[in-house]
């Protein structure tokens, strides 16, 4: 009988400690995936920051740009939060999906910043709500062949930015190159068949 008693006790005492190591290998394999699942986030959450800071970065390059050469006693644009309702409805109805508008006032026009695609544009208007032009930043890629090749001609000019001007009242978009002679620093204007244009703002 103490023999069945003393093996009974040993076998409850023994299921007890796999039991234990059980549950104790169970809660590491639970604690390593939940740490798997937030260095996960933490990964996504660093992408993403990364992605913003990047849109960040670009969205100031483009605001930059798009006004580098343009003259303005009161400097440069000033944040806008009321715009007028004509102007609003016409920027609706131009880019239905715009993302990430940002307004401002420059030169008693309203410009409207917005993500178009993988690029920031800049749509201005006036007032009335007429369109003026809407400006983007584009990488020297897409400039026009012919364009390009004005400037294949001139080694001794740098050109950098290229502000493509797209008017609705000119079927032909224009491209403003800012360019560098020595010190000289020029904005010039050119449709897309390499002719040079005069635009003014």
């Amino acid at each position: 009988m103490k023999k069945i008693i003393i093996l009974t006790a040993l076998f409850a005492i023994a299921t007890n400690i796999s039991i234990a190591q059980g549950n104790g290998k169970a809660k590491n394999a639970d604690n390593s995936k939940s740490k798997e699942k937030t260095d996960k986030v933490t990964g996504n959450d660093k992408e993403k920051n990364k992605e913003k800071d990047k849109d960040k970065e670009d969205k100031i390059k483009h605001e930059k740009g798009i006004w580098e050469g343009t003259s303005n006693s009161g400097g440069g644009p000033k944040a806008s939060k009321n715009q007028p309702a004509k102007v609003r409805q016409a920027f609706s109805r131009d880019y239905p999906n715009a993302g990430t508008v940002s307004w401002s006032k420059y030169r008693g026009d309203w410009t409207a910043t917005f993500r178009n695609g993988f690029y920031w544009s800049t749509a201005v208007y006036h007032a009335n709500g007429d369109r003026r032009d809407t400006r983007t930043l584009i990488p020297r890629a897409n400039v026009p062949v012919k364009i390009e090749d004005i400037f294949k001609k001139r080694p001794d000019t740098r050109w950098d930015d290229v502000i493509k001007i797209e008017t609705p009242k000119v079927t032909k978009d224009i491209f403003r190159i800012k360019t560098v002679a020595g010190n000289a620093t020029q904005y010039l204007f050119y449709n897309v068949d390499g002719e040079q244009v005069q635009y003014n703002y």
